[in-house]
């Protein structure tokens, strides 16, 4: 499906005020939005800047940048924003508090697009209007912006909408607040969607979408699912907005809602979509009005549509972007070994018999649908090319690729197991693949190369990592705070990732001592333990919710001990050890992830018979990145966090 956001957008770009501000439209029907007043309003603003966000076009760029500009003229002394434009005849007409609603859609909308600004002393600011206006400690918060023993207790309501816009921002700090968390999942446990401030339970859900990771999403998909009328839509082209954009948040496949892509593509008129009722206004007469425009509509509209092409897009070509390669499309070799790798893997399975083989079919395609996918199947080609001399493709290759995806599926599930949430099912699957992975590294070279035994010592690595991690890393006790030591414990969990490279070496006449095997293994263990080190610090939260003592989570305990000699409590110390965290660990993790891979490359441009590096260039590249953002971001996120405590 073409669709042309010019026209949508240069209508949006018409209707902008010169001062950047968008106006609210007010009619008295729901059913039939009529245009009785119009006023100035933050909120339209805000939320089409959120809207067109990702959009990424000229006319875009420029009705973001004098929104914003509008946005920064509205701010309170404390960064706090009020529904009416400040200063207007609707602020003294209908004068309401500063509320955390506008203010954080505002933040949001300014940080997404202006974060320079977002220094510590503003972030302090921030944080003390949550503080203010919180319930308890933590959250969930209170709409308004007045004290807490106001007498008019319409003014200390606790919304689910403003809440999940309150969390949203946090979202985009990496920041999550427990109790938030448990509010905003009652609320979706009862389907409690519908607030005093939204007619409808589309704007909640959409707004909770946008940051919402919790065990509640099938149940959210589920719900607007079944909301959805005969003609595969939700009414009206703003609610059917909404609820696209809030299933494709929520991961729903874009086939489900190709019939609602197409009612608004119908219901589109010369680049707009008419005006539909967003939130609640003022009552006049004691008669209920509604909020919108056609503006606004428009926004939500080419957002939902944005979200449906870039979604359609990834599911027709997942194999677009890969591992290797800085993000360049695949090869017609890499495609053709790609495709026999997979060719092959599920002849391995046809053997066996329909549950087990149902269970693998399904296994496989959840695999191939991860990030890592690619990396896995094509590695020992990608490997292969970068020698001076490559070997031609070859069948060898291609069963490099099937050991490499069947200890992937294995060892996957083997994790789940350790993690203690196996599945049982999957536990016949891994040990069939474990076997059939076995097989091919015996027979894929002669014995006497030494290749098997090597395949098994690297095996036995993985799985003394294993019972080592289930006996040191389980439950907390800080007498007893595991050491990672040199963190050779992470890169022995993941090392079959380097069989396919040994074996292409030991094909090549390589022995197990030669420096050339040597400095291989070496450049994946240290990119194994980059990659684990990134992974732990990004986790560390959950996994210390769990128990599971990864390496971060050790280094927080351990700097935890310094000053305490009880276990931290998971839930009233979670503030401390986050200050822990990003005062003293995160600093440290990061310098470890460049260290390694620097020692990684260091290490692969030893070995002479490369003479190619790009691959293991790129592969590193990301872990450097994500170490280096997280440096640069340190700062401002310790400010914030601080000042949450």
């Amino acid at each position: 499906m073409k669709f042309d956001f010019g026209k949508s957008l240069k209508f949006i770009k018409e209707t902008q005020k010169k001062n950047g501000e968008f106006l609210s439209l007010s009619s008295p029907s729901i059913k039939k939005f009529n245009c009785n007043k119009i006023y100035n309003s933050t909120f339209p603003t805000s939320l089409i800047i959120l809207c067109l966000n990702d959009l990424n076009t000229p006319i875009s760029k420029i009705i973001i940048f004098k929104g914003t500009k509008f946005l920064l003229t509205q701010k309170s002394d404390f960064w706090s924003f009020n529904y009416w434009t400040r200063n207007s005849k609707e602020s003294k007409q209908y004068p309401y508090p500063d509320d955390l609603d506008d203010t954080f859609c505002s933040l949001s909308a300014l940080f997404l697009n202006r974060p320079e600004i977002f220094k510590g002393e503003i972030l302090a600011k921030i944080v003390n209007l949550l503080t203010f206006t919180e319930e308890k400690t933590g959250g969930p918060y209170r709409t308004w912006l007045v004290p807490s023993d106001t007498p008019e207790k319409i003014w200390l309501d606790v919304d689910l909408a403003v809440n999940s816009n309150i969390a949203y921002f946090l979202s985009l700090q990496d920041i999550s607040l427990p109790k938030l968390d448990r509010f905003i999942n009652r609320k979706i446990e009862k389907k409690e969607y519908i607030t005093p401030y939204y007619p409808t339970p589309y704007t909640s859900i959409y707004f909770l979408s946008r940051f919402y990771k919790g065990r509640r999403t099938k149940e959210i998909k589920e719900y607007l699912l079944k909301q959805k009328n005969k003609d595969g839509n939700w009414g009206n082209p703003l609610n059917t907005a909404l609820a696209i954009s809030a299933l494709l948040n929520l991961g729903e496949s874009p086939k489900k809602i190709s019939k609602a892509i197409d009612y608004l593509c119908k219901n589109n008129l010369n680049g707009q979509w008419k005006a539909c009722a967003f939130c609640i206004d003022p009552s006049i007469n004691k008669k209920t009005y509604y909020a919108g425009s056609p503006a606004l509509t428009t926004a939500f509209c080419l957002e939902a549509i944005n979200k449906y092409q870039k979604s359609i897009k990834k599911s027709k070509n997942p194999n677009q972007k890969k591992f290797g390669t800085g993000g360049a499309k695949l090869s017609k070799i890499e495609k053709e070994i790609y495709n026999k790798v997979i060719k092959k893997t599920i002849k391995i399975f046809s053997s066996l018999d329909e549950d087990l083989k149902k269970q693998a079919s399904q296994t496989l395609k959840q695999t191939l649908k991860t990030k890592n996918s690619l990396e896995i199947i094509l590695l020992p080609h990608l490997f292969n090319q970068s020698l001076g001399d490559s070997i031609p493709m070859s069948e060898n290759l291609i069963d490099l690729g099937v050991a490499n995806l069947l200890g992937w599926i294995a060892y996957t599930i083997y994790d789940d197991f350790l993690d203690e949430e196996g599945d049982p099912k999957k536990l016949s699957l891994a040990n069939v693949c474990l076997r059939e992975l076995t097989l091919i590294f015996r027979n894929i070279l002669p014995y006497e190369t030494g290749f098997f035994d090597f395949s098994k010592t690297i095996l036995n690595r993985i799985d003394s990592a294993n019972t080592w991690e289930t006996t040191h890393c389980r439950g907390i006790d800080l007498k007893q705070i595991p050491n990672y030591e040199n963190y050779q414990r992470l890169a022995d969990r993941s090392l079959g990732h380097a069989l396919g490279p040994i074996a292409i070496l030991f094909s090549l006449g390589y022995k197990k001592d030669s420096l050339e095997i040597k400095n291989t293994i070496k450049f994946f263990e240290n990119y194994i333990i980059a990659k684990q080190i990134n992974d732990d610090a990004h986790d560390w939260e959950d996994d210390l919710k769990k128990e599971h003592i990864s390496s971060a989570c050790a280094l927080v305990l351990k700097e935890w001990s310094k000053k305490n000699n009880k276990n931290p409590n998971l839930e009233e110390d979670l503030d401390k050890l986050r200050s822990i965290f990003w005062y003293k660990i995160i600093n440290k993790s990061c310098k470890d992830v460049l260290k390694h891979s620097q020692i990684a490359m260091e290490s692969i441009k030893k070995v002479k018979i490369i003479n190619n590096f790009k691959m293991f260039e790129n592969i590193l590249a990301k872990q450097e990145k994500s170490a280096q953002d997280a440096l640069k971001e340190q700062k401002e996120t310790l400010q914030f966090i601080e000042n949450l405590n």
